[in-house]
């Protein structure tokens, strides 16, 4: 009975804590959608939170494509889907990719998601009349992850710098003071070691922007790249009171 409440408990928190803004405001002068920043210096690629009731900002300054960068927890995709339709106009575009922010079926599964994420900011890139918003719920931990690692490819910054001034500013994992200490715990055992096991594939210029290849996405996760985890666990956390 106690395993059972304490369950409940952390289903109404979580379901709660999704259903927050994200405390980070935007950087993006027309955008009120918390959290949204350009990622690289075009302008053309915006991460940020999810965009229900205000589509209209982005068809106002010309998004072309959105990536939906999650998995459905209720009907929040389906409500997205609906006002995109109804909000922008007919040439915008979408891809949906079920992300998830803990308990991976595979860590091969979840590198392959993350290759066809980069993709499509690589291909909204290559073209000067497309402008991309991708997003999770809350743009912070999911959006940080895939911002960092673009960070790394079309910026050539380090794992630390992606890590801290990217991803841990904008609210990645504890770098949000008020995220559930439960939900921090999930994103240190499995978000934090895919974004190392990635950062670590381009590291090692297996994956770069000119070659996202799927090739190398495999389950085994090397004891190289978990002491490099604990390493970037340490950095951009330790100066955070919680």
């Amino acid at each position: 009975m106690k395993k059972l409440y304490i369950l409940s408990l952390l289903t109404i928190v979580s379901t709660s804590f999704a259903s927050l803004n994200s405390m980070f405001p935007s950087t993006v002068s027309e955008l009120t959608i918390m959290n949204s920043h350009y990622v690289d210096g075009s302008e053309r690629i915006i991460r940020g939170q999810a965009p229900l009731g205000k589509m209209e900002e982005l068809e106002a300054i010309g998004i072309t494509d959105i990536l939906i960068f999650k998995n459905q927890t209720k009907d929040e995709i389906d409500r997205e889907l609906i006002e995109l339709q109804s909000k922008m106009s007919s040439h915008v575009q979408y891809k949906r990719i079920d992300f998830l922010w803990h308990d991976y079926v595979s860590y091969k599964e979840t590198c392959e998601q993350t290759i066809e994420a980069l993709r499509y900011l690589r291909e909204v890139k290559n073209d000067s009349s497309r402008k991309i918003f991708f997003h999770c719920t809350v743009g912070e931990d999911r959006t940080g992850y895939l911002a960092g690692l673009w960070k790394m490819l079309s910026d050539n910054v380090s794992r630390n710098e992606a890590f801290h001034n990217e991803m841990c500013i904008n609210g990645y994992g504890a770098g949000n003071p008020i995220k559930p200490d439960y939900v921090v715990n999930e994103i240190r055992q499995d978000l934090t070691p895919m974004f190392t096991y990635m950062a670590y594939l381009i590291d090692k210029n297996l994956v770069s922007l000119a070659n996202l290849t799927k090739r190398y996405c495999t389950n085994n996760i090397s004891l190289e790249v978990r002491l490099l985890c604990h390493a970037s666990e340490r950095f951009p956390y330790s100066s955070i009171k919680r």
